[in-house]
């Protein structure tokens, strides 16, 4: 899996923004971070947001995500967010103004 570009880290921004938890803290955990953002879209039944991430994130179709298990799909989820710097990504988004829409 390789970092996503600008414009599709936007995208991302976009889909995974209202699960984002607020950085008060530049040295955050990312493990910590990351089990938020889950949590957040578990309890939001909004598990669609979860899979067109990971499918951004991976760049993999649906056909290859629903025959996969639910760990796999996690683990691309988790590494998705380390690669694109989920917390980083978070606090530019903030600093430029740049909303997602939800």
């Amino acid at each position: 899996m390789e970092s996503l570009t600008l414009d599709k880290a936007m995208e991302l921004y976009k889909i995974l923004g209202a699960y984002i938890p607020e950085v008060e803290d530049k040295d955050i955990d990312a493990m910590e971070f990351i089990s938020k953002v889950v949590g957040n879209i578990r309890i939001s039944d909004r598990h669609k947001d979860y899979v067109d991430a990971v499918m951004l994130m991976s760049n993999t179709k649906w056909e290859e995500v629903k025959v996969m298990t639910s760990d796999e799909v996690l683990e691309l989820f988790i590494d998705g967010l380390f690669i694109n710097r989920i917390v980083s990504l978070k606090l530019f988004c903030d600093e430029i103004g740049f909303n997602y829409v939800s």
